[in-house]
């Protein structure tokens, strides 16, 4: 995969519907014939960005040097899924790479340093327990194999601070389990879910992160980004 191009994929609802105002509606066979032209030039690595903020230091730096400039704004993770779908569908596309801005608890790591993960997972699927059941408990729909308690929990009352006569024990808010994504895989069963928490990296571009060098690229004094592989 030498030579890469990158599709950028940020405002392209935005544009369009801006273009269906103006003129009444986007004719389809212009829009076939923008489309059919960016990809005569493709393969792609399609880019999928959140905001404005994240884009601008990518086409702001030196090094990077797209071929073609398609944007949508996705910044919830309804509409990443819809527009990374827009991408696939409609681009001639070899890969996607996502980045932003997030937090982290790792303390070797700080403000500024890009990390690049081995796996990922969306931790924000949660079963809530109700208030006095516990980990021995059954969830709801357990034994219908919809949620599962072999990832594990967080229970509020381990983090309860300040409260006078309050038993450490208790919080109204009790437990709430980590799940995994319902997914279906292309070599899959049509039509029958399976279910992962961990998503591993594409191999290929974990391998070829691990060959950049740690240094610090774009921004004034004291505003570069770190790379660490």
């Amino acid at each position: 995969m030498t030579d890469p191009k990158f599709l950028l994929l940020f405002l392209f609802a935005a544009v369009f519907m801006h273009q269906q105002a103006a003129n009444g509606a986007l004719a389809p066979l212009e829009t076939r014939k923008m489309i059919d032209e960016a990809n005569r030039k493709g393969p792609y690595l399609g880019l999928v960005i959140p905001n404005l903020f994240e884009m601008n230091p990518l086409i702001q730096s030196q090094h990077f040097k797209p071929s073609n400039i398609t944007i949508d704004f996705s910044v919830i993770l309804i509409n990443a899924g819809i527009s990374t779908q827009i991408l696939l569908s409609t681009f001639d596309v070899e890969g996607v790479l996502h980045y932003g801005t997030a937090a982290n608890v790792n303390p070797s790591l700080h403000i500024g340093d890009a990390t690049i993960p081995q796996y990922w997972a969306h931790t924000a699927l949660w079963n809530w327990q109700r208030y006095g059941e516990g980990p021995k408990d059954e969830l709801g729909l357990e034994k219908n194999g919809d949620y599962t308690r072999e990832i594990g929990y967080l229970n509020f009352a381990n983090y309860t601070i300040s409260m006078s006569n309050c038993s450490s024990n208790l919080n109204l808010l009790n437990n709430v389990w980590y799940q995994p994504e319902e997914v279906f895989p292309v070599d899959g069963t049509p039509e029958e879910r399976e279910h992962a928490f961990w998503i591993p990296v594409d191999p290929l571009y974990l391998q070829i992160s691990r060959k950049l060098e740690v240094g610090s690229v774009g921004g004034p004094p004291g505003d570069e980004i770190h790379l660490r592989p």
